[in-house]
């Protein structure tokens, strides 16, 4: 491309230069060269007209803008030229930080203190469907962070001291990554309201927890607390019992189960969706011992734990029982384990259970157990005149 300059006498170093140029492929074109120092804009336009309109744009955007640099207040723009400078080091310019302060120091939604989101947070959770469970724990864990933060605008806590006030508690490191969990959701629901620009605890460091393997029941162990339940209250609470031994339910959903969601014949037990945790319907497999505990008991309907003061009557079933230290989730945790090596088949187990991923078999319940032991656990049943098989194994 060939280029010749059309600007004559003073013209020549007026800025922005016009030329007139010539394309390889004999086309010809107006450049309107912007550029200072080697550095801006180079332009092209068809006419010449065009071209000079441009420039008198540039020219007049040019003194515009050096009459307001003018006009600025020499202390102000020695403060731009230092921030300016600064921010160079890091990559950044004016504009941005700029913007970054207007973000975090004005919320979009404006401010509003802790207490206040946190209310707005747990009316949006209940009106999402939450259940009564969760919501009492989110009430006492956010009540308790709003205990000292309660008054301050949600955007000027940060990291830093969430981390100390943290710190300072005397928690065990499971609580301590539970409220990690549960404020990271608080400060999430805040940045999606436009009441803060970040999430503080994005910066926190994930708790390591020690992999201790869930606590079971002895097949000994299990016999005995069968034995309990069978012999209090003419086996009111055997059913009970022995449906979250051999059918793992939650005991959210042992204490909602109903009798005609129980089939001894059909060897199934519902769990119905408004009654699971995870809100899905699923279909336990019963069996071959669980139908033969079951069916002196079985009716048409109602509560199979139809229990005045239910948890009550299970410590009392626990305590006759003899275990002396009582695993948390026995029960659950106990036909996890047992059913998982019995039957070699991790997401039949796990569909059982109604776990939403089947990784959470291996991660929160699976203990390992030897085959004799697990062939031993599913006939585990009652005896005519005797109602339970004595096991003889050691605790």
């Amino acid at each position: 491309m060939k280029t010749e300059s059309v600007a004559k006498g003073s013209r020549r170093n007026t800025w922005p230069r016009i030329r007139k140029t010539l394309h390889n492929n004999g086309t010809l074109a107006w450049l309107v060269d912007a550029r200072i120092a080697g550095k801006g804009e180079r332009i092209f336009f068809k006419t010449k007209g065009e071209a000079e309109t441009k420039a008198e744009q540039l020219r007049a955007e040019r003194k515009n803008s050096g009459e307001t640099a003018l006009a600025m207040p020499d202390k102000l723009r020695i403060e731009a030229m230092e921030c300016g400078q600064r921010l160079e080091r890091v990559g950044a310019t004016l504009t941005e930080a700029v913007d970054y302060f207007i973000r975090h120091a004005k919320p979009t939604a404006g401010a509003q203190t802790i207490n206040e989101v946190v209310a707005a947070f747990l009316r949006a959770k209940e009106q999402a469907g939450r259940r009564p469970g969760y919501l009492s724990i989110q009430k006492y864990v956010l009540g308790h962070f709003a205990k000292t933060f309660g008054e301050r605008p949600i955007h000027s806590v940060g990291h830093d001291e969430i981390s100390d006030w943290m710190l300072a508690q005397p928690w065990a490191l499971r609580t301590r990554s539970n409220y990690r969990s549960d404020l990271a959701n608080l400060f999430n629901y805040a940045v999606k309201r436009g009441n803060c620009a970040s999430n503080p605890m994005a910066r926190m460091e994930r708790i390591t927890l020690d992999d201790k393997p869930p606590g079971i029941l002895t097949i000994k162990q299990t016999a005995s607390l069968l034995t309990a339940a069978e012999q209090m209250d003419e086996g009111l609470m055997l059913p009970y019992v022995a449906i979250g031994l051999f059918a793992g339910l939650r005991a959210s959903e042992l204490a909602a189960l109903d009798w005609k969601e129980v089939s001894v014949t059909e060897k199934t037990i519902e769990v119905c969706a408004h009654k699971s945790k995870t809100r899905a319907r699923r279909i336990v497999t019963m069996s071959d011992n669980l139908a033969a505990w079951l069916t002196p008991y079985a009716q048409e309907d109602g509560k199979i734990a139809n229990v005045h003061c239910l948890a009550f009557k299970w410590e009392l079933v626990r305590q006759a029982s003899g275990i002396a230290s009582w695993p948390k989730n026995a029960m659950r945790h106990s036909f996890a384990s047992y059913h998982v090596a019995f039957h070699k088949n991790a997401p039949q187990t796990s569909l059982e259970m109604g776990h939403d991923n089947p990784n959470q078999l291996f991660a929160n319940y699976r203990e390992l157990v030897k085959p004799k032991d697990a062939a031993r656990y599913w006939q585990i049943m009652p005896e005519q005149g005797e109602k339970i098989v004595r096991i003889g194994a050691a605790a």
